[in-house]
């Protein structure tokens, strides 16, 4: 299953430094969503998802310098402490490893700029400059 994590490039860089990180809840397609949400398909439903967490983003980047930004980890089952509505908890932190890719809100909160995660690290100076 895939969770979407709204963070800081502050958070980004500690994460990808330390290799974990305690994780908030990650937006993610729990039974309740799918439920809610059964006339989506997987690819509507994980936009959804990650427009939940660019709402989260843009709060963030409120509070703090620099835009916002969303990690797509991908977790299992045992990793999961807790299934809300439409989030997960994870039992332990996250792993740096789990993480799939990174998406750059856009100021408006509308837009999702995709990098993988090999494009991450050479990004996360510019991205912590603003």
């Amino acid at each position: 299953m895939r969770g979407y994590l709204p963070v800081t490039a502050e958070e980004i860089s500690t994460f990808l430094s330390s290799g974990t990180m305690e994780c908030g809840p990650l937006y993610a397609p729990t039974i309740k969503f799918l439920t809610a949400n059964n006339d989506l398909d997987d690819e509507q439903g994980e936009y959804m998802l990650s427009m939940l967490a660019a709402d989260e983003a843009i709060e963030m980047r409120e509070e703090s310098t620099g835009p916002g930004f969303i990690l797509a980890l991908e977790i299992t089952d045992p990793q999961i402490a807790e299934h809300g509505e439409n989030f997960v908890n994870l039992k332990e932190n996250g792993r740096w490893e789990d993480v799939q890719c990174a998406f750059l809100v856009s100021p408006d909160g509308e837009e999702l700029t995709w990098f993988a995660t090999q494009e991450i690290s050479a990004a996360i100076s510019q991205w912590i400059k603003g």
